[in-house]
């Protein structure tokens, strides 16, 4: 009888031994199942649990939060970090900007549109995305207008070349998905490619000429791509605001991980 309880309690130690493993616990609480093999002074050295007889891996300790044994002891290593900062939120994937300012372009075409007219804009804005909560840059491009007929004159007439200052604000976001709220203020360059243009019930011959233009809108970005609607000021005068809606879509380059 005792030979049987002393042989079922090896083979219960070695059973448990079989399935005793070691876990690395990364800052990003991150859990590696390994067996540990050297503790450096800098580094750790372990192999994969599910492949030991596997090459070794190492990793920096200043990476690791701590190590739990097989046998339940701990050894922590960066003992000041908090709860709170192992779980800060995650930012979204496939993007490398927080705490960062890089270079990034903006490529966007779309429309303008009034209830009688509308035309085409492809803008291109240059400029720096600040710690993945703004962006301001300069953008130009050209919007061209479609209008309606008149006097027995319609086609592709009005042209404007706008230099804008171009800000963006994102609301925080832990996904993909990432919304922004967007304005532009600068002057708008206009010229036109016929006659006389006919708008609202006047005829207009002062091309080329300024304008301002103030644009503002809300948008939402995912990953590299870009969609966003507005409202679209062009103030001439008291008498002749010009007053347009616009929709977009683009794409962002600039860094990504």
């Amino acid at each position: 009888m005792n030979r049987i309880i002393l042989t079922l309690a090896i083979l219960f130690a070695c059973f448990s031994a079989s399935f005793a493993q070691d876990v690395i616990v990364l800052l990003n609480a991150e859990e590696i199942q390994a067996k540990v093999l050297i503790v450096g002074i800098d580094e750790i050295t372990y192999k994969k649990w599910d492949n030991l007889e596997g090459p070794s891996y190492q990793i920096a300790k200043k990476d690791v939060f701590y190590i739990k044994y097989a046998n339940g002891t701990k050894e922590v290593y960066n003992d000041a970090v908090t709860e709170s900062y192992m779980l800060k939120p995650k930012y979204r994937p496939g993007n490398d900007l927080v705490n960062k300012v890089i270079f990034q372009t903006y490529i966007e075409g779309g429309c303008l549109f009034t209830k009688e007219e509308a035309g085409p804009m492809l803008n291109v804005a240059l400029g720096f995305r600040c710690w993945d909560k703004f962006f301001i840059g300069i953008g130009s491009g050209i919007d061209a207008l479609f209008l309606a007929p008149a006097a027995g004159y319609a086609g592709f007439d009005v042209a404007n070349f706008p230099l804008v200052l171009d800000l963006r604000g994102f609301f925080p976001s832990q996904n993909a998905f990432h919304p922004y709220m967007e304005v532009a203020l600068g002057a708008d360059f206009i010229t036109r490619f016929g006659g006389l243009v006919y708008y609202q019930g006047q005829y207009y011959n002062l091309f080329p000429m300024t304008v301002f233009r103030l644009q503002a809108g809300f948008g939402l970005e995912y990953q590299r791509a870009t969609v966003s609607a507005g409202y679209t000021l062009f103030h001439a005068s008291r008498k002749n605001n010009l007053h347009f809606g616009y929709v977009k879509v683009g794409i962002r380059l600039g860094k990504m991980n």
